[in-house]
């Protein structure tokens, strides 16, 4: 007898349900997706040799900000403030005045000194009328001793009168020298009381108001001149290397996205920034921790040809930027 699965009875191919067919589909058999893929890759790529060529090509920062020449003006006499002619913001000439302190006790002065040197004048016109009567007494003197007509004690007297005249009108005029040298230092004292702007510029900061009492180096005024400024970049010590007086740079200011300013390093600061900290670091403390250390350089800045010259241009110290530093 034969057992029942010596002989199996042939089954037909079963054909499995759709749902649990395999998924013979693949990612790479689908041609947008390798596309995509393609153009991720290429993208990839392209941003790393864009990359490497900045690094190779450019030495960048952006510990860079505009600077410019600032003049804290001041008197050097105390004082108090009557007239103030200037404010925040406005825009002054070289010589122009911008503040008169209290000056009534020099202006007493210099009237002292006036009325001085008038009498000096008239002293001077009574020594001259008195040295040439002295002067005709003399030499009728000598006539006369010449002739034997007075008495050797009486030409003594008239050549020490005469004498005497000529030291006094000397003094006179010496005296009004004087009182006219005294006249131009009470002057010179006047200008004192007057604040006058150095240069063109513009008056960025206050410090003081009518009637304050200002004492010698107060600043009374910050004033900026914004026709010559520059950029101050700190680059770092292991970038300074590369860079080079001369170097082309591209400017990104913050007040203007999207505009390129350029210009060129005029200068490298001989020391790094923090020897001129108003504290700087003292190294010689046992927890010393080394920090990357940046030198201070300076990049002129050209006017964008696309600012028209009637354009206001805003360039003031203070506002930051980013450089990029072209060293190839």
């Amino acid at each position: 007898m034969t057992s029942p699965s010596s002989n199996p009875t042939p089954v037909p191919n079963q054909v499995l349900p759709e749902t649990i067919q395999p998924n013979k589909k693949r990612f790479f058999k689908t041609p947008w997706k390798v596309t995509i893929l393609a153009l991720v890759c290429a993208a990839v790529a392209f941003g790393i040799v864009i990359y490497v060529h900045e690094k190779m090509t450019y030495v960048w920062t952006n510990d860079a900000f505009i600077e410019g020449y600032g003049v804290d003006l001041s008197s050097n006499v105390t004082e108090k403030v009557t007239d103030l002619f200037v404010d925040e913001g406005d825009f002054v000439k070289k010589g122009q005045i911008i503040a008169v302190l209290q000056n009534n006790v020099p202006l007493a002065q210099k009237k002292e000194a006036e009325a001085k040197i008038v009498s000096t004048e008239q002293e001077i016109v009574v020594k001259e009328a008195y040295y040439l009567k002295i002067r005709n007494d003399y030499e009728r003197a000598l006539k006369g001793i010449e002739d034997r007509i007075i008495s050797e004690q009486d030409f003594d007297h008239a050549q020490k009168n005469f004498e005497m005249a000529v030291g006094e009108l000397d003094l006179a005029k010496a005296n009004y020298i004087l009182s006219k040298k005294q006249l131009e230092v009470v002057e010179a004292q006047l200008t004192h009381y007057i604040i006058e702007a150095p240069r063109d510029g513009m008056i960025a900061k206050r410090w003081i108001w009518f009637g304050d009492v200002v004492r010698p180096g107060q600043s009374l005024y910050t004033m900026f001149d914004l026709e010559d400024v520059w950029v101050l970049a700190n680059l770092e010590e292991k970038k300074i290397r590369k860079v080079k007086l001369g170097d082309k740079v591209k400017i990104h200011i913050d007040a203007y996205p999207g505009v390129d300013f350029y210009g060129e390093i005029f200068t490298i600061k001989g020391a790094a920034a923090s020897k001129f900290t108003l504290i700087p670091q003292n190294n010689a403390t046992g927890n010393y921790t080394k920090v990357e250390q940046r030198v201070p350089v300076k990049i002129s800045i050209k006017r964008p040809s696309s600012f028209s010259k009637d354009e206001p241009l805003y360039l003031f110290p203070g506002m930051s930027a980013e450089v990029y530093v072209k060293v190839r």
